[in-house]
């Protein structure tokens, strides 16, 4: 169980990172969705947690794939290979693991782009930063594809030289529709419910990769072309 004061933490943490979306929307800008994020044994660890939280995503923060990411002013730039889902209407914040696919309309890959800027031990700062989160990009939308078909799809992830296979994409999330339901959950604490339209990462399926200035990665979900990204 979850330790009281990680509780509270996160509350705080939420209630510090609405305060910025609000903010950012009261400028203009448009949010578009919802990020997981330390959903694996060892992110669930370090924050004293027992489920994954949630950060927002803004439209200004879509890369489109092939683009060429400014990095030089981040402290520690780290690349994220993600499978994303589209919600297809309001989900309740009551919603169970195993009714989730009733809410999805689509499934697809992402790559999420984020800066580690400081060490990640206190919930409430990690939230109130929107979980390290910069950049995003979206990969092909399939629709009536379920997060459990999304499961048994093998990824390859390329870095520089480097190939990574993943064979089971849930090892490092978490059960997808358990992690979806969570967000449901969270997601009120923020400003509102996951609604229709809105576009959810779902967790990187690989630990996530430092990058630096020249170099490029590539991430393939089953039959899909790679989304491309090059960090400058």
């Amino acid at each position: 169980m979850t330790p009281p004061s990680s509780v509270a933490s996160v509350i705080s943490g939420l209630r510090l990172q609405r305060e910025r979306l609000d903010a950012a929307l009261a400028a203009g800008e448009d949010h578009v969705g919802w990020k997981i994020g330390f959903g694996s044994a060892s992110g669930l660890a370090a924050l004293g947690l027992d489920g994954p939280v949630i950060g927002h995503l803004l439209a200004s923060g879509e890369l489109r794939p092939g683009a060429h990411v400014p990095i030089t002013h981040y402290v520690k730039p780290v690349i994220e290979a993600e499978i994303a889902c589209w919600i297809a209407r309001d989900v309740p914040s009551d919603v169970s693991a195993e009714h989730i696919d009733d809410y999805v309309a689509a499934v697809g890959p992402a790559l999420e782009v984020a800066d580690v800027d400081h060490a990640p031990k206190d919930p409430e700062r990690v939230l109130a930063g929107n979980i390290f989160h910069r950049n995003y990009v979206l990969g092909a939308r399939h629709a009536g594809l379920t997060l459990a078909d999304a499961a048994t799809l093998t990824a390859v992830f390329r870095h520089g030289s480097e190939e990574i296979s993943v064979v089971s994409p849930e090892e490092l999330t978490g059960h997808l529709p358990t992690v979806v339901a969570r967000a449901a959950r969270l997601a009120p604490l923020l400003g509102r419910p996951l609604s229709e339209g809105d576009v959810i990462l779902l967790g990187s399926i690989i630990t996530p990769r430092p990058v630096i200035a020249g170099e490029e990665v590539s991430y393939q979900l089953g039959e899909d072309p790679a989304l491309v990204l090059r960090f400058v």
